[in-house]
């Protein structure tokens, strides 16, 4: 049986019968189920929406466009006018299920503007409300949220279904 040294100035200290590293590989364990228990879309992944504006006349999109959009091969919507592209920050587990679904990409992979110099430029939104604010007030702006975050300010073109499910 091995013994744990007590805690330094605790005047309660835990018993010694429990090894110290069995209680901190416990206490690790324990602090990673309350994390994923109180931030739930951390502990697995969900389906993205891509979300338009409402004006947009856009009914749907192929998977196929969506990547051209946002690797910088297409710049215009098909009614015309700019399309404006909205990101999430690159650590965000949103960007990185969509860079690897969509885009076959690592989340800090930089794109150029077909055959030039010039990187792709995209708005960075730290929340899926921030992107859906921006998309409701900016007709040309397209993004990608939780499925479960979507509400009627913006419309849905296409659904990228969640990892687990495929």
């Amino acid at each position: 049986m091995g013994f744990s040294p007590p805690l330094a100035g605790n005047s309660d200290a835990l018993p010694t019968s429990m090894p110290f590293n069995l209680l901190r590989l416990l206490l690790g364990a324990t602090a990673v189920a309350l994390l994923c228990v109180t931030v739930p879309h951390l502990a697995q992944a969900e389906s993205l929406a891509i979300v338009v504006n409402d004006k947009n006349p856009l009914v749907s999109l192929r998977p196929i466009d969506l990547a051209s959009m946002y690797r910088g091969e297409e710049l215009h919507w098909p009614h015309g006018g700019r399309i404006k592209l909205v990101n999430r920050e690159t650590a965000s587990l949103e960007r990185a299920q969509f860079y690897r679904q969509v885009l076959n990409a690592k989340p800090d992979q930089r794109f150029y503007v077909l055959n030039t110099p010039i990187a792709v430029q995209s708005l960075i939104r730290r929340s899926d409300e921030a992107v859906l604010r921006f998309v409701a007030a900016i007709e040309g702006a397209i993004g990608y949220v939780r499925l479960s975050q979507v509400n009627p300010s913006v419309k849905v073109v296409l659904i990228i279904d969640d990892p687990s499910t495929q």
